[in-house]
């Protein structure tokens, strides 16, 4: 009796969790599930719709103050314990949130009011991909996919537009980057697919996320690709990025946006640790 009574307690209370994550979903869609953005696939479909958003006047909800805070970081799937207290914490004082190695998870996607997800990797029933939230919504949502040649496990590159006062834009990518090739070839060919994005807009862009440029010769192609465009890597005073082979894999980019007050602590909650900046768009 005591055993069917432990059971039916058991299987209501996995009934109550199933249906309460549920309720919060519905609660906090992302934005193509609000009918906020449509997803666009392809560099060329992302380009006409940026092109269409410029044209268009947001309304205030839509816009995305001067200064805002950032962070940026490769959660590792959420596997490891305390995760999800740490990024908790660190969302407190974000307003953009870029994540890597993000599941769609209520506890990721209620860690602000608007998000949107690319997916990349799979193992199972478990979705991974990148993953990027803010207090505002998005006026343009890109998710690029690209195989890993050896493995053919997808990474994906996410890419928001967010409206701007008087009728500025800000670009963000959030970029999870090919890891497992002999050359560049591949990596290049990923990275060019942002590039074509990023030649197109005009105004502000912060580009960030686990580049995984672990050599130098992948590091000679950001460098290179990024600057072409105007963007300058953020510098820290006390660099505690996750590295390998000496360089690091996780990297912070902007143009026409000043990065200052940049902070990496060390945590065990993830293979990677977070980046906190705050950005400060220029003067138009």
């Amino acid at each position: 009796m005591h055993k069917k009574l432990i059971r039916c307690i058991i299987a209501a209370c996995s009934f109550l969790t199933i249906n309460s994550s549920l309720a919060l979903a519905q609660l906090n869609p992302s934005d193509e599930a609000q009918g906020i953005t449509e997803t666009a696939y392809t560099p060329l479909r992302c380009n006409q719709q940026l092109q269409a958003s410029r044209q268009k006047t947001y309304s205030r909800k839509f816009i995305v103050p001067q200064q805002a805070r950032l962070l940026s970081w490769n959660i590792y799937k959420a596997q490891n314990q305390g995760l999800y207290k740490d990024l908790t914490h660190l969302n407190e004082t974000a307003d953009i949130v870029l994540l890597q190695e993000a599941i769609v998870d209520t506890r990721l996607t209620s860690l602000k009011p608007f998000w949107r997800f690319s997916p990349g990797y799979k193992s199972g029933n478990v979705q991974s991909g990148v993953m990027t939230l803010s207090r505002w919504p998005a006026t343009v949502h890109c998710t690029f996919i690209h195989k890993e040649p050896w493995l053919r496990s997808p990474k994906a590159t996410n890419i928001v537009e967010y409206a701007m006062a008087n009728q500025q834009r800000l670009l963000s990518v959030n970029l999870h980057g090919i890891n497992f090739t002999f050359g560049t070839k591949a990596y290049a060919q990923q990275l060019q697919a942002s590039i074509k994005i990023m030649q197109q807009h005009k105004g502000p862009i912060l580009f960030a996320g686990d580049l995984n440029a672990w050599s130098d010769a992948r590091q000679k192609l950001v460098n290179d690709a990024l600057s072409k465009l105007g963007l300058k890597e953020a510098i820290y005073v006390d660099d505690k990025r996750t590295k390998a082979f000496g360089l690091a894999l996780d990297q912070v980019w902007a143009r026409g946006v000043v990065i200052s007050d940049t902070l990496v602590s060390e945590y065990t909650s993830s293979d990677h640790n977070p980046i906190l900046a705050t950005l400060k768009v220029d003067d138009v």
